[in-house]
């Protein structure tokens, strides 16, 4: 009977055993995919190429082993949301977890051929929490996301100036240690925020936030560039990264 506890206790990462040791020691050395510490649940894998690593130090005062099941991606955390998993998909570029992570159901990391992605130590998202890096993106440490959030470094297309040129339509995240993001955020690029602060549900970033620390964030405090003799060109915005 204690095993079969056992068993149904751990059914969710039973579920997805085999795409977890696949995904493992596809991106990990031996030693350390032997740990299984990414499980993943009910991943949808797109493109498998780039790198994983792990700093299982954290990049801060802490130091642990690394251990099974430190990462887990994809869990059902919030009823209301579709117990969809979570898709994966690597183009090239590079994901950093500087010690544990959780991600809920129904999410997504994209990662284009020169994207990174750094998640700080204990790093969580609740569900439907949906992460896109042609550029780079910096999380620090203990930082939370709420439901339906969204932090992207790239607009997929770019602005043709009537002077002669282009904008450059993508630049890096860089989100600091200890925030809160309510439900509904959205972190483009360009977006910077200091540590130890709340970020109000709703609220879009896509400036660098100079406000002091333990601070909260909101979208009457945005800021927001008002820029003229610009135009969407549908026939010519592909970004060159």
């Amino acid at each position: 009977m204690i095993i079969l506890s056992k068993i149904w206790k751990n059914r969710k990462v039973f579920r997805s055993i085999l795409p977890t040791i696949y995904f493992n020691f596809h991106y990990l050395p031996f030693n350390q995919a032997i740990k299984l510490p990414i499980l993943l649940y009910k991943p949808k894998f797109y493109d498998l190429k780039g790198t994983v690593e792990i700093n299982a130090k954290g990049g801060g005062k802490k130091s642990y082993k690394l251990r099974f099941g430190m990462i887990r991606l994809g869990f059902p955390t919030v009823s209301m949301y579709p117990n969809s998993g979570i898709v994966f998909e690597n183009h090239g570029g590079k994901i950093q977890f500087n010690g544990r992570c959780s991600i809920g159901n129904n999410s997504a990391i994209s990662i284009g051929s020169k994207g990174y992605i750094e998640f700080g130590d204990r790093f969580g998202a609740a569900t439907t929490f949906r992460v896109v890096s042609y550029d780079n993106v910096v999380i620090g440490e203990k930082t939370r996301f709420g439901w339906d959030c969204l932090v992207m470094d790239t607009d997929f297309h770019k602005l043709t100036k009537l002077s002669g040129g282009y904008s450059k339509g993508h630049a890096p995240v860089f989100i600091g240690a200890y925030n809160w993001f309510g439900n509904g955020c959205k972190v483009m690029k360009r977006s910077r925020t200091p540590n130890y602060c709340v970020i109000q549900a709703g609220t879009i970033l896509s400036e660098s936030i100079s406000v002091p620390e333990y601070s909260v964030i909101g979208n009457d405090v945005r800021i927001v560039t008002k820029v003229s003799g610009v135009w969407s060109n549908r026939d010519d915005d592909v970004i060159e990264y």
